[in-house]
C-alpha cells in the first residue's frame, strides 16, 4: 500500500497541474483581450474609410467609389465576424481558467462555491438526505462539474437511483475510467456547455419537437404550391416591367404577399415565439454533439452514446446546426423594415416556417435522443473528474455473495490529511451493531459506508484501498424529523420510516439498511425492548446492514443470533481529563462513556451525576 507521503505527492502534482493550466489559459485570455482591442480599432478605421473614401472620390470615379464601398463593407463584415469569434474564444478560455482555478482550490479543501444541488434535497428519499448527498457541503457539490441543467439532473439521478445489476456497474465504471483520462475533452465540454445557460422551459420546448403539429401542412397542398409560386411570379412581373408590363402588377403581387402573411400573422408569431429563444441553445448543443462525435472512445457505453449521434450521412451536430440557422433566418422578420421587405418579396415567414417544419418532421423525434447523449456525457464527466481528482481511490468490485469487504475505507469529504480509515469485513454476519461514546465516530462511519456504497453502485471509485460489495438497494434512518404540517411527532415519523423498510423487505427486495440510534422518541426501557424486537424481525426478513446505538444491552444479540449480528465499537480514552478519540473501529462492545464528562467540562453540570 502506498504511504501517506507518496499519496500527498500525487495530490501535489495534481494541484500543480491545475495551476499550470490556469496560467496557460490566463495567457490565452490576455492574448485575445489584446486582439479584441486591436480588432476594435481596425474596425473603427475601416468604418471611417467606408463612409469617407467613397464620398471623396465619387466625383472623380463613380465606379471606383462603388467598388471601394463594397470592398470596405466586406472588410467591415469580416472584422465583425472575427471580433465576435475573439470574444467567444476569450469567454471560453475564461471558463477554462475558472475551472482549473476551482479544481486547484477544491483539492486544497475549498469547494463550497460549486453548485450544491440544494433543489434536490428530499427528506423522504431512501438515503440521500441522511448521507448529505445534496445541499451546502454535500457530496453532489463536491463532484458536480456539469455544464447543462439537465446534465445536473442526470448526475442527481445517478446518485439517487444507482445501478443494481453488476454488468451495469462495470459498464459505467469503464466509461468513468476512460473519461477520467480525457481531461482536455472534459474541460472543453464544460467550457462550451457553460457558454449559454438553458432553462427547464427551453428543454421542454425542445422535447415538444416530437409532438409538433405542422402549420403549413394544415393549410393543404395547394397552399404550399401557392407559397412557392408567388415570389417567382412577383420577380417575373418585375422583370416584365422593363418590356412594358404595368408597374401596378408587381405592386399588387407585393401587397398580396403582405396580405397573405398578415392574414396568418397570429399563427406565424406563435411559431416564432415558440422557436426564436432556442437559436443560441441549439448552437450550443450542436457544438457539444460535435465535440462528442469527434472524440475517440473505446468503452462500450461511450461508444453506444457516440453512435446515437450518427444519422445516415450527416451527424447530429450538422443537423442541429441546420435547424439553428433556419431559426436565425426566421428571426430576420422581427425587424420592421426587414420583415416588410422580406415578406413582401419572398413570403419569408412561410418559407422558413416550412423549412423548420420539414426539419421537425424528419428529425424532431431524434432530438430527445441527442440531448440524452449530451446530458449523459455531462454527468459522466463529473464522475470522471471525481476519479481523476482522487488518484488513491479505487474502483470497487461488485460480487454476488460478499456483502462488504473493504480496507482503509474512509469518508471522501473529510480532509485526507485528517481522515481516519477503517477496515471492515462482514464475513459470515449480515448485520453489525456499532456502539461507542458520543462523538467517537459512529455516525460518520455509517455515512462512510453508505456514501461509498452509493459511489460504488454509481460506477465511481470509492475512498478505500480495496472494496468488494454486493449491489443492493439501500435505505437509511439517521435523520428523521417531525412534521407540524402533517401533525406527526418525531417518534411517529420514525415508526413510519421503519414500517417502510419492513415493507420493502417483505416485497422480497434485497436491502442494505443503515440505522442510527433507533427509537429515540421513547423511554429507555421501551426503547431497548423495541430495538431488540425490531432487529430480530429484520433478521427474520434476511435484512443486511448496520445499526449504531448506545444500548449496550443489544450486545447479547451476537451470541443469541449465532453470529448473524456482530458487535463493533468506537472507543474514547480519558487521559489527564482530556478525551482522546482515535476513530478506529474495534471488535466487541464499547467500554467507555463520555456524556457526563462533557457536560461537566461545558459547565452544564457541576459534577458527574451519580448512578
Amino acid at each position: 500500500m502506498e504511504n501517506a507521503g507518496g499519496i500527498q505527492q500525487r495530490y501535489n502534482r495534481l494541484i500543480e497541474h491545475y495551476a499550470e493550466l490556469a496560467r496557460r489559459y490566463q495567457s490565452c485570455i490576455n492574448v485575445f483581450s489584446r486582439k479584441i482591442i486591436f480588432s476594435g480599432w481596425i474596425r473603427l478605421l475601416i468604418f471611417v474609410l467606408l463612409v469617407s473614401v467613397p464620398i471623396y472620390i465619387y466625383d472623380f470615379s463613380q465606379i471606383a467609389a462603388v467598388v471601394l464601398f463594397v470592398g470596405f463593407a466586406v472588410c467591415f463584415a469580416v472584422l465583425i465576424k472575427r471580433f465576435n469569434n475573439y470574444k467567444r474564444l476569450k469567454a471560453e478560455y475564461q471558463l477554462m481558467h475558472y475551472l482549473n482555478q476551482s479544481e486547484e482550490k477544491a483539492l486544497q479543501g475549498d469547494w463550497l462555491f460549486f453548485e450544491s444541488g440544494s433543489e434536490f434535497i428530499d427528506p423522504t428519499h431512501n438515503y440521500s438526505h441522511d448521507l448529505d448527498l445534496f445541499g451546502e457541503g454535500s457530496f453532489f457539490q463536491y463532484i458536480n462539474r456539469t455544464s447543462t441543467s439537465e446534465g445536473k439532473r442526470v448526475l442527481k439521478n445517478k446518485l439517487t437511483s444507482p445501478h443494481i445489476k453488476t454488468e451495469d456497474i462495470l459498464r459505467e465504471q469503464e466509461a468513468v475510467k476512460e473519461l477520467s483520462k480525457k481531461l482536455d475533452f472534459r474541460q472543453h465540454f464544460y467550457a462550451k456547455g457553460k457558454m449559454l445557460e438553458e432553462t427547464r422551459v427551453d428543454i421542454e420546448k425542445i422535447d415538444a419537437f416530437k409532438s409538433y403539429s405542422s402549420f403549413i401542412k394544415s393549410k393543404g397542398a395547394w397552399f404550399t404550391y401557392l407559397v412557392l409560386a408567388l415570389p417567382w411570379l412577383l420577380f417575373i412581373a418585375l422583370g416584365l416591367t422593363f418590356i412594358g408590363l404595368p408597374a401596378v402588377v408587381p405592386t399588387m403581387l407585393f401587397l398580396f404577399n403582405l396580405a397573405l402573411v398578415g392574414a396568418n400573422l397570429k399563427a406565424l408569431n406563435k411559431v416564432n415565439q415558440r422557436f426564436s429563444s432556442l437559436t443560441g441553445l441549439l448552437q450550443k448543443y450542436a457544438v457539444l454533439t460535435d465535440l462528442i462525435a469527434n472524440e475517440s472512445f473505446s468503452s462500450a457505453q461511450l461508444l453506444q452514446l457516440q453512435n446515437a449521434l450518427s444519422e445516415e450521412e450527416e451527424n447530429a451536430s450538422e443537423i442541429i446546426n441546420k435547424l439553428s440557422r433556419y431559426m436565425a433566418q426566421f428571426d430576420q422578420r422581427n425587424g420592421m423594415i426587414a420583415g416588410f421587405l422580406l415578406n413582401g418579396f419572398l413570403l419569408w415567414d412561410f418559407k422558413y416556417v416550412g423549412k423548420i417544419e420539414k426539419w421537425l418532421e424528419k428529425y424532431g423525434h431524434k432530438m430527445a435522443q441527442w440531448l440524452y447523449v449530451v446530458h449523459q456525457i455531462d454527468a459522466l464527466n463529473s464522475m470522471a473528474g471525481y476519479a481523476y481528482n482522487h488518484p488513491d481511490f479505487v474502483f470497487p468490485e461488485p460480487h454476488p455473495d460478499i456483502m462488504l469487504k473493504a480496507t482503509a475505507l474512509g469518508h471522501p469529504l473529510l480532509d485526507r490529511k485528517e481522515r481516519v480509515c477503517n477496515d471492515y469485513d462482514f464475513q459470515d454476519s449480515i448485520f453489525t451493531l456499532i456502539t461507542g461514546a458520543n462523538m467517537s465516530g459512529k455516525s460518520t462511519f455509517l455515512r462512510t459506508v453508505g456514501l461509498n456504497m452509493v459511489s460504488a453502485r454509481s460506477g465511481m471509485p470509492v475512498c478505500a484501498t480495496s472494496m468488494v460489495f454486493k449491489p443492493m438497494r439501500m435505505i437509511t434512518n439517521m435523520r428523521t424529523t417531525d412534521s407540524l404540517t402533517k401533525h406527526e411527532s418525531y417518534f411517529y415519523a420514525e415508526l413510519k420510516r421503519l414500517q417502510y423498510i419492513i415493507g420493502q423487505l417483505k416485497s422480497g427486495n434485497d436491502v442494505f439498511i443503515i440505522l442510527d440510534e433507533i427509537l429515540k422518541g421513547t423511554n429507555s426501557k421501551d426503547k431497548t425492548y423495541g430495538s431488540m424486537e425490531l432487529i430480530k424481525h429484520l433478521l427474520s426478513l434476511n435484512a443486511y446492514g448496520m445499526i449504531a446505538t448506545h444500548d449496550l444491552e443489544l450486545g447479547v444479540l451476537q451470541e443469541s443470533t449465532q453470529g448473524k449480528i456482530v458487535n463493533r465499537c468506537f472507543e474514547v480514552e480519558n487521559k489527564d481529563n482530556e478525551l482522546i478519540f482515535d476513530y478506529k473501529l474495534y471488535p466487541g462492545l464499547t467500554q467507555n462513556h463520555n456524556a457526563t464528562f462533557l457536560m461537566k467540562e461545558m459547565g452544564i453540570i457541576s459534577k458527574p451525576i451519580q448512578a
